[in-house]
């Protein structure tokens, strides 16, 4: 699976970003007036040429294509997301090692907080990486990153190659229709 984040300021506009997607979610931040949408893709082909439009009637300030490396679902919550990026360019032995504490550490500590929906994580060519994590709302947002901050490196995790996040934001979700990976949890 695939996936191209249009990032845009407001007011949102027509989104038409093409035929064939598995599922969107539009999103729009809290107390800004920016957003996204997040569209998943069934090949690159497809996420390629939909980074690639601009739909009208918005101010779009970014977009980017994607590949989805883990795809998580503990429920169907989505009232509101956390975008999280890790931009590039990233090393393969850095960009190894988020991918594995994302999957190793994180994902088990969070995927049983009460009100977890559905995580995403998108890895550009450039190795940048994006995680879209759904919720029920604000608390389970904020329970989500406690339960990662309580969490204990595994063995062989180098903490110099897990800086953190360059940037984290918070968006309320408009309209959110999801694909769910075969035998999600």
């Amino acid at each position: 699976m695939y996936a191209t984040i249009h990032q845009f300021r407001s007011p949102l506009g027509a989104c038409d970003l093409g035929d064939g997607a598995l599922g969107a979610a539009t999103l729009t931040q809290l107390g800004g007036p920016a957003g996204a949408v997040v569209t998943f893709w069934p090949d690159a082909a497809s996420a390629d040429a939909a980074a690639a439009r601009r739909p009208a009637g918005t101010t779009w300030l970014d977009t980017g294509s994607y590949r989805v490396t883990d795809a998580h679902w503990a429920s169907d919550a989505a009232g509101y997301a956390q975008l999280t990026w890790f931009d590039g360019p990233r090393g393969a032995e850095q960009s190894a090692a988020e991918l594995r504490a994302g999957r190793e550490r994180i994902w088990p500590a969070v995927r049983d907080v009460e009100g977890v929906g559905a995580s995403y994580t998108l890895i550009a060519e450039d190795r940048s990486l994006a995680v879209v994590g759904f919720g029920a709302s604000t608390a389970t947002i904020e329970a989500v990153q406690e339960a990662i901050m309580a969490t204990e490196l595994l063995a062989g995790e180098d903490p110099a190659l897990l800086p953190g996040p360059d940037r984290v934001d918070l968006h309320r979700v408009l309209h959110a229709a999801l694909p769910a990976p075969a035998g999600a949890r």
